[in-house]
Parts: structure tokens; C-alpha cells; sequence
């Protein structure tokens, strides 16, 4: 079995989709998005710094901003335009 990396925009996804609008502490969010803690700080330090997520001091819980949901809305467009242009490839190539 091959492994497959993930790029930044997956990991993205997988790091605002656990934080949604709830809330969630670096533990879940590590765990869920199958990251080191190392790599999760670094992670955490981008989207925060680009606004996509906020870190809540008083309960220490990262939620997900309007931006980020927005990036979220974005990246499933992405996605879904990507796997219409693959079937379509793959039909032509049949």
C-alpha cells in the first residue's frame, strides 16, 4: 500500500472542520487531524494569523471564524469541480 501525503489545504480543512463554530482544545484537534504537536503549532499559527481561526483564552479553544468558513465553502467548490473534471477525463479516456 502506498502512502499519500496531505497537502496544506487538507489539513486545513481537517484542523477548521474539528474546530468549527464550538470550539475545540489542541488535543482533539491534533488527534483528529492526525498531527504531530509540532506540526499542529505551526498549523494553528498560520490560520490564525490569516484570520481563519481564533483562540478563546478563557475556556483555551480554537474556534473557527466566518473566514474560515468561508475557506471552508471555497475548498469544497474546489474539490468538487476538481472530481467532475477527473470523471469526465476518465470517461473520455474509456
Amino acid at each position: 500500500m502506498q502512502m499519500t501525503y496531505r497537502n496544506k489545504e487538507e489539513i486545513f480543512v481537517s484542523i477548521l472542520n474539528t474546530a468549527g463554530s464550538h470550539g475545540a482544545r489542541k488535543t482533539k484537534i491534533m488527534y483528529s487531524s492526525f498531527l504531530s504537536y509540532h506540526m499542529l503549532v505551526e498549523y494553528l499559527d498560520v490560520l490564525i494569523a490569516n484570520g481563519f481561526l481564533n483562540y478563546e483564552k478563557i475556556d483555551k479553544t480554537y474556534k473557527t471564524t466566518p473566514k474560515g468558513f468561508r475557506f471552508l465553502q471555497l475548498q469544497e467548490k474546489v474539490n468538487s469541480i476538481l472530481s467532475e473534471r477527473l470523471e469526465i477525463a476518465d470517461r473520455i479516456q474509456e
